[in-house]
């Protein structure tokens, strides 16, 4: 059920990125170089040294070590572009970045997992990993773009809205079927595996809060680029761990992630809703 379940699952999530990005995201990219560059550095680079020096420094069993190090080379999708959204960020900025990482994803994850799993060479040849998860990613984003150029209407405004919306949902759904097959060692390494996932999510907001003071960002920018470098794509992480590799116990970490991440969120939303409310009623 796994092996299917997942792909359709991240298919539908990267659908869903592809229904908010069109061409004109892309070209943002040559107009604001700089946030862009250094956002993506981030989340490209910044955050799989964290994973590498959290790997190293608690001497993590391999299972958790390499959840984490996949974690670390999934960008944020389709859910931390509707996360900044409701905590009042730059969504621009954000659909404009998960554009770009949603086509380096396919190449750059094949190729680093390596360095954490020695033997992922045999058990995942890389031509196959490739071609897989562009199937999985690209190929669905560039179908949600053409139907973001091509349709319009209120019918399609509407499912368009219900589309991002479920991305949410379905992703809750890959970290629930996961873990119910996998119960027995979730419980046996629950409380390293917390530690690790919450801790890579907080220090990934906090090289985003570095970054965006380093821009001289205002508030904004700070806080898309704390959700766009410390939200990672769970799912993509899981279904590499399920379908590519097949190693279930490998998804441990990034399902406790797809939870556990969503403490430090609810906290920011929390936050710019009620103040948002307040201005409201100040008026």
């Amino acid at each position: 059920m796994l092996t299917v379940a997942l792909p359709i699952a991240l298919a539908w999530m990267m659908y869903c990125v592809g229904l908010t990005l069109s061409l004109a995201d892309f070209k943002r990219v040559g107009r604001y170089p700089r946030v862009i560059i250094s956002g993506l550095a981030a989340q490209l680079i910044g955050l799989p040294l964290i994973a590498l020096t959290l790997i190293h420094f608690l001497g993590l069993p391999e299972v958790v070590a390499v959840g984490l190090w996949l974690l670390a080379l999934a960008p944020g999708g389709a859910s931390s572009n509707v996360i900044t959204h409701l905590c009042g960020g730059n969504t621009a900025l954000s659909i404009s970045m998960t554009a770009v990482s949603s086509l380096i994803i396919p190449f750059s994850l094949p190729l680093l997992l390596p360095v954490v799993l020695s033997d992922s060479q045999l058990v995942l040849p890389l031509k196959t990993a490739i071609l897989q998860l562009v199937m999985v990613t690209l190929v669905p984003v560039s179908i949600g773009m053409l139907c973001h150029h091509f349709c319009r209407g209120k019918g399609y405004g509407r499912f368009a809205k219900w589309a991002g919306r479920s991305s949410i949902w379905v992703l809750m759904f890959t970290v629930a079927i996961t873990l119910a097959a996998n119960t027995k060692v979730f419980q046996q390494l629950f409380s390293t595996v917390s530690v690790v996932a919450i801790a890579l999510c907080l220090l990934g907001m906090a090289l985003g809060v570095v970054v965006a003071f380093w821009l001289k960002g205002g508030e904004v920018l700070t806080k898309t680029l704390a959700i766009e470098v410390g939200i990672q794509n769970a799912g993509t992480a899981i279904f590499v761990a399920v379908v590519q590799l097949k190693q279930p116990e490998l998804a441990l970490t990034p399902l406790l992630y797809g939870v556990l991440m969503n403490i430090p969120v609810a906290v920011m939303i929390y936050r710019y809703q009620r103040g948002h409310s307040r201005s409201l009623f100040a008026r």
